[in-house]
């Protein structure tokens, strides 16, 4: 197969457009579904991405958009030598990239990539923040909301990311604003 070149004389949306076929890279995802749409709106992207432009895109459940913003993303990203940044606006769908969608694409895509999840600073502790607010306690905060304090305090010994999801239950919103980044 010959493939064919787009305007900026790049062969990089035609790859795109053969990932995502019938028979393409993806076709060896488990459960894959070919989807037209779902093809559509991936060249589409790595369209965008070679020229550098602005895209929206709305389309319904079950299109797997998620994938086909992602797989274009890394591509262009690893062959131009950059950094490819999903921002979402929910941690749930960040969570969903992360633990679904990022290992189809490790397992499909013929090169190796990293990942990293990166929430809003508000999402974590910040320990200089938790010492000052304990230190006063007295002043900031009522009997209850101290005892909150005191809660967070001992989970902040033992959390590993300090990720405001690794609490068992949701702070009050004063104290935890308090102890933020």
């Amino acid at each position: 197969m010959i493939a064919l070149k787009d305007s900026l004389g790049s062969d990089f949306v035609e790859r795109v457009r053969e990932v995502f076929s019938e028979d393409g890279l993806l076709s060896q995802a488990k459960n894959f579904e070919y989807r037209r749409e779902q093809q559509e709106m991936a060249t589409t992207v790595a369209r965008t991405l070679e020229e550098e432009r602005h895209l929206v895109i709305e389309a319904g459940t079950g299109v797997g958009k998620s994938i086909a913003y992602l797989v274009p993303a890394v591509l262009f990203a690893i062959e131009q030598s950059k950094k490819a940044i999903i921002s979402t606006y929910t941690i749930s769908l960040q969570e969903q990239l992360l633990n679904k969608d990022i290992p189809i694409a490790k397992k499909i895509l013929p090169i190796e990539f990293e990942a990293a999840l990166m929430k809003g600073r508000q999402n974590y502790l910040c320990p200089r923040r938790l010492e000052r607010a304990l230190q006063q306690a007295n002043e900031l905060f009522t009997t209850s909301e101290k005892a909150e304090l005191e809660r967070i305090a001992d989970w902040a010994r033992t959390t590993k990311d300090g990720s405001l999801s690794d609490l068992s239950i949701e702070p009050d919103a004063k104290v935890w604003a308090q102890v933020c980044s």
